[in-house]
């Protein structure tokens, strides 16, 4: 809506301009007054001059998770230049007769997954728009300013680091505060107005009644401080970071609390950071802070001690930095030395350094504060003799030319796979091989270590069918994980999945689709070019595959692997609806049986002389026991056999088959009379009736 601007007296001084508020201005999304400038703003003065700053913008690698705040980049940066960091001061009044503990009970039930919550009472608070000083500060971060309480919880994030969070007191159910995992699925309304599904294992703030917030992500909005609300209760909590990152991306909600708690908080900074925020609320929100503060901390934590050898730092860094020098560097960076040894310093690290947990991680620190360009960079070598690699890697690479050969494209999935998926791919039987479980899982997704390389192949093939690509050849090397009799097993493997047609629709105009037998002629290629015999196909009974489309490998007595046709039941369950081909290979068996080099042979000099022959079997004898018997036939001319032709018919009765085998028999001396090749045939024959 349009208006014209005239002539008008506004706070008793004529002007023919108009006052803006903040949000007609585009300077904010308040737009219930106008902005209030300082007192001693001169007159005439440009915004700019007043409200201008400088702003840094800082990334961050994962493990800093100290320096996201103020203070953390103060620390780093005093430790840099040899200066101190001032810490905020203040001087928190109690000016309640209250007791916080009275008023409010508080539960750690996960105390793994919250080693410590601490909270304060603050009556008759008056909820408003923070004072300029505040909101500027916040928009100068990126953050928007909401009102005076939670306003100041973000400050004290971004200037201290740890993550607050205000409730409205009166709508605790109970008086009581409850830290759990959930026990089944529930839901929330989070302050973004999403009303979320939170899956069971998911660590929540309970009242006596319902959830209240996901710990460490966001709080709900049934509790949210509100221009109602007269009394709040002020959280400040150190949450597992595992914990927090599996509430994070179970509800695909990401904060900036959930980012700071995933990479880990100050422990012992979090009632400072309480006490801070208590302080800046009493200051412009006004109210009565309760004595004292609940501070509940199931297991105390132990101070870090590491040690720290001299020789060792200029060993791994190249330098020759002495005693005291290397003391100076750790004392910069506010970690107590006990020099009571002249060669191993005992150092303490301080609470809230989450990154460094050994050795080698003081050496890294020292480095940074001597400064990477002062480190002596030494003569160049050059290493004329190849790298060396483990007998694995060899087989990998080998196997991964193989199958490129065969024209299979490489899959790359996670080794974490879900429960349901876990269980839906592992064979139950009389083994006693169990999946195992990831301690403090990032999401329930991904909290189990696979037994097969078939749950990420067939989660690729499902992302493939629902992007309309529905020809796939590929294969994956990788490792299986599982528990076998106690103990802990890691094995690498190689698996192949087919699915859809042979070739492109231009090669093959009726687009013939693949088959067991493709599976199984790729798979009899890549063995036999690891310089192994020929393996043998016999029936498996894997409640993975189709019943009647499978086979285990063997070579010898080993077993080496398993394939055939996915269970449409398996299928279905992830909504697959088209045959899916798989097969997997063990790398530490093909390891032991590789040969050396593939024996040549020349070609024959003498004809050879074929024979034909039918024979009417018993549906259940497998073609392999065919196979098997012919191999173990001793005969001197008998030179190859192949299978011919496979032929069933209620002809021939329903429970038999009839398959059509071809003999070639040669003399590699001379040209093979035709009497001996029909003797020779006939003795075969006698030894097949058995099967037949």
């Amino acid at each position: 809506k349009t208006f014209k601007i005239k002539k008008a007296k506004l706070r008793d001084v004529e002007s023919f301009g108009m006052l803006c508020t903040e949000k007609e201005l585009g300077l904010s999304d308040h737009h219930e007054t106008i902005m209030q400038l300082p007192k001693d703003a001169p007159l005439g003065t440009d915004l700019r001059e007043i409200f201008g700053d400088t702003i840094f913008e800082i990334s961050l690698t994962p493990n800093l998770g100290h320096c996201m705040s103020m203070l953390g980049i103060a620390r780093d940066l005093a430790a840099m230049i040899d200066s101190k960091a001032h810490r905020p001061s203040f001087q928190l009044e109690e000016n309640s007769h209250e007791k916080t503990s009275d008023a409010l009970s508080v539960e750690i039930k996960a105390p793994e997954a919250c080693p410590r919550y601490s909270c304060r009472l603050i009556r008759n608070v008056k909820i408003a728009l923070s004072p300029l000083w505040l909101k500027k500060r916040l928009e100068a971060a990126g953050v928007r300013s909401i009102n005076n309480i939670v306003d100041v919880t973000n400050y004290i994030m971004l200037s201290c680091g740890q993550p607050m969070h205000a409730f409205d007191y009166e709508k605790i159910g109970g008086q009581k505060i409850s830290v759990q995992l959930t026990e089944k699925e529930t839901t929330l309304k989070t302050l973004d107005g999403e009303k979320r599904k939170i899956p069971e294992g998911i660590l929540m703030i309970y009242d006596q009644t319902k959830p209240i917030a996901v710990a460490g992500v966001m709080g709900g909005a049934e509790s949210e401080v509100q221009d109602q609300t007269r009394h709040i209760l002020l959280e400040a909590a150190d949450f597992n970071s595992s914990v927090v990152r599996r509430g994070s991306k179970g509800l695909n909600l990401r904060s900036e609390s959930s980012s700071r708690f995933e990479r880990g908080i100050d422990h012992e900074g979090v009632t400072k950071a309480l006490d801070q925020a208590a302080y800046l609320i009493q200051k412009v929100a006004g109210g009565e802070i309760a004595e004292g503060m609940i501070d509940v901390i199931p297991k105390q934590r132990k101070e870090k001690k590491i040690k720290c050898r001299i020789h060792r730092v200029n060993e791994i860094l190249g330098t020759t930095l002495s005693y005291s020098e290397i003391e100076s560097f750790l004392l910069r960076l506010e970690m107590d030395v006990d020099t009571t040894d002249e060669e191993i310093f005992e150092v303490t690290v301080p609470s809230y350094r989450n990154d460094i947990h050994q050795e080698i991680d003081l050496i890294e620190e020292i480095a940074r504060i001597y400064g990477y360009n002062n480190i002596d960079k030494g003569e160049g070598r050059v290493i004329n003799s190849p790298i060396p690699h483990t007998p694995m890697y060899l087989v990998e690479q080998k196997m991964r030319t193989l199958l490129l050969r065969e024209g299979l494209q490489e899959f790359l999935t996670c080794d974490l796979i879900s429960p349901k998926l876990s269980e839906l791919c592992l064979e139950k039987g009389s083994s006693d091989l169990r999946a195992i479980e990831v301690l403090h899982p990032s999401s329930v997704d991904q909290s189990i270590l696979r037994t097969s390389l078939l749950p990420g192949l067939l989660q690729a093939v499902k992302h493939n069918f629902d992007r309309q690509t529905h020809d796939i050849s590929a294969f994956e090397i990788g490792r299986v994980h599982f528990k076998l009799e106690e103990h802990f097993h890691e094995r690498t493997s190689a698996a192949l999945v087919m699915t859809g047609k042979r070739n492109p629709h231009y090669f093959e105009g009726k687009g013939a689709h693949v088959d067991f037998f493709d599976l199984k002629g790729i798979l009899e290629n890549v063995i036999v070019g690891f310089g192994i015999p020929m393996p043998t196909f016999s029936p498996s009974h894997l409640k993975s595959f189709h019943p009647g489309k499978q086979a285990a490998l063997h070579v010898g007595s080993i077993r080496i692997g398993v394939c055939g046709e996915i269970h449409p039941e398996r299928l279905e369950t992830l909504d697959i609806d088209k045959p899916v081909l798989f097969a997997q290979l063990d790398l530490h068996d093909l390891f032991e049986l590789q040969g050396g080099f593939t024996q040549m042979a020349p070609l024959p000099q003498f004809p050879g002389s074929d024979r034909d022959l039918t024979l009417t079997l018993k549906k259940e004898i497998p073609m392999e026991k065919v196979m098997k018997h012919l191999r173990e036939f001793k005969s001197k001319l008998l030179k190859d056999f192949f299978l011919l032709d496979l032929y069933e018919s209620d002809k021939i009765g329903a429970d038999f088959k009839n398959i059509t085998l071809r003999f070639t028999y040669r003399d590699d001396e001379k040209t093979v009379e035709q009497a001996q090749v029909e003797k020779e045939h006939e003795r075969l024959v006698e030894t097949l009736k058995n099967l037949s």
